[in-house]
């Protein structure tokens, strides 16, 4: 595949090598903003290559590393086919909690040691020169700890203002002007950076001026669009970080606080540069709430007059007014993505979400009478208070809106479990993932799906749900755990990384995820913000 505002640099030219890792597919990485924003951040910097690793497309990884047979030489880097070994940094981008047993893998397959004790010892008893581990993201700024077993350094917050800090000590290091305990006895003094070693105690970084970001006018296109790669044809742009409505479930909410938008003005500048210099059909608008931008209207409004196609993420369905879905129509936007999150609006009004049914398909009605045929919805069950009448409300709610007259498969219904966040307000909700309650989380899903897959205007998107929930449980571990779970994490990861990988690795580590929930119940925090 062909790309543009590929960047390749020299090394001969250059004092520090970064490899970028995204840690699944190239499809799902190139839809990442972060990744999008910190191979042009770093790359700014001429000192700095930095080079992006993704896994191996079209390949079936065997967990753990040490029993898969590919040649490590799928996992080099995209622009000078670099291994990961030979990098001087390696960088993690991590958003999802599922993604972090490719993380091991990743580090395996390149023959790097996995935790960072083992990288301290090569490096200051045999002097042998590895790459620097670290990470940053979502997952990280929530809850460090369980990851900290195997990084170097942690990135709590926004990277933006600390990242040339952390690249002029790294410098310092690399020139052996100071050895390695030095450095990362300095790193722990730059503010959000966390370093496991020296258990370090560190705050969240707030980018506070949004501008302050810069926006990648040179972003990566591909010139050979197919259905896998649509999102690597789109220039993103994020217009707002954080959330204004402090939804008591949502990690943006609480860990990017405080809610803060990019100027109108920068917004505008930005869309206009990246025109001239860059070749792509469609922007897409990046943020929690995009729809909260005062400016809102007038951003989809330039982007349209420019003539080009507008995408936009989930929106609050009480910001969808007759306007907007003029607007969007005008886009010729064809599906809507909203979140109710529940069906009642008892359990709505409780997680912050302050709309009433009636409401909800009043702005369905008008969707309908729109050229907006297709409508995605996301719901949560296993939220805390959940009673089986809210199970029955969303269904109850799909069916009034079924009502409408939508067309075949044009309401694609995603029902995700509820996974509590460490640093938000519903981090001790842990009730249906205690073994003896698995069952009543199973039993939902069982009773969606009879009362709604033979609904016409109904296509559900979720599949193998005991799957689903398995996964669910492992990411409550991940968002919630400790050291304890941190070793957990590693005798799951050799002993296959599947479902019955975890339940071995309790048992030889005697460990209980039951008892560490209800020690999570009880108050117990790992981690605080």
């Amino acid at each position: 595949m062909i790309t543009e505002n590929v960047i390749v640099k020299d090394w001969r030219k250059i004092d520090i090598s970064f490899g970028l890792i995204y840690p699944n597919k190239y499809t799902l990485g190139m839809s990442s903003y972060s990744i999008r924003l910190l191979y042009f951040l770093i790359n700014s910097l001429d000192n700095i290559a930095c080079e992006r690793i993704f896994l191996p497309d079209n390949l079936y990884m065997k967990f753990p590393a040490s029993k898969d047979y590919s040649s490590k030489s799928n996992l080099r880097s995209l622009e000078n086919k670099i291994l990961p070994e030979d990098f001087d940094i390696l960088g993690f981008s991590l958003h999802y909690e599922n993604d972090f047993k490719n993380v091991l893998w990743i580090l395996e397959k390149a023959e790097i040691p996995m935790t960072f004790q083992e990288r301290l010892k090569m490096i200051c008893n045999d002097k042998t020169k590895v790459p620097l581990i670290i990470a940053g993201g979502p997952i990280v700024t929530s809850n460090p700890i369980p990851l900290s077993k195997f990084f170097d350094i942690l990135f709590i917050g926004d990277s933006e203002q600390n990242l040339k800090f952390f690249f002029d000590l790294y410098q310092v290091y690399n020139s052996q002007k100071i050895n390695f305990k030095e450095f990362l006895e300095k790193a722990k003094n730059i503010e959000g950076l966390f370093i496991p070693a020296l258990q370090n105690n560190t705050k969240r970084v707030v980018l506070k001026d949004l501008d302050m970001s810069p926006t990648p006018i040179f972003q990566l296109i591909s010139n050979q669009p197919s259905r896998e790669s649509i999102f690597e044809n789109y220039f993103f742009i994020e217009i707002n970080r954080g959330c204004p409505f402090q939804c008591k479930f949502c990690i943006s909410s609480f860990h990017n606080h405080p809610f803060r938008n990019r100027s109108y003005e920068n917004i505008i500048n930005s869309i206009r540069t990246s025109i001239k210099y860059s070749k792509f059909e469609t922007i897409s608008l990046i943020g929690s709430c995009v729809s909260s931008h005062p400016k809102f209207e007038q951003i989809c409004q330039y982007i349209i007059d420019n003539g080009k196609r507008l995408v936009v993420p989930s929106i609050r369905v009480e910001h969808l007014t007759k306007d907007i879905i003029k607007l969007f129509e005008k886009a010729e936007i064809k599906t809507i993505t909203i979140a109710p999150e529940a069906g009642s609006e008892r359990l709505r009004y409780n997680i912050g979400k302050k709309i009433s049914n009636e409401k909800i398909v009043s702005i369905l009605t008008q969707i309908k009478d729109s050229q907006i045929k297709n409508v995605k919805f996301y719901f949560l069950i296993g939220l805390p208070d959940e009673k089986d009448k809210d199970i029955d409300a969303i269904i109850n709610l799909l069916k009034s809106i079924d009502q409408l007259g939508f067309t075949k498969n044009s309401l694609r219904i995603n029902i995700n479990p509820f996974i509590p966040k460490l640093n938000t307000p519903y981090e001790k909700e842990i009730y249906f993932y205690l073994n003896e309650k698995i069952i009543e989380f199973i039993k939902k899903y069982q009773k969606l799906e009879q009362e709604l897959k033979n609904i016409a205007s109904i296509k559900l998107r979720f599949k193998n749900f005991k799957s689903i929930i398995k996964n669910a449980r492992l990411q409550t571990m991940i968002s919630l755990g400790d050291q304890q779970v941190s070793e957990l994490l590693l005798e799951y990861y050799n002993n296959g990384a599947k479902f019955n990988s975890l339940q071995k690795a309790e048992k030889v580590l005697k460990f209980s995820l039951n008892d560490y929930l209800l020690k999570i119940k009880e108050c117990y925090s790992p981690w605080i913000i």
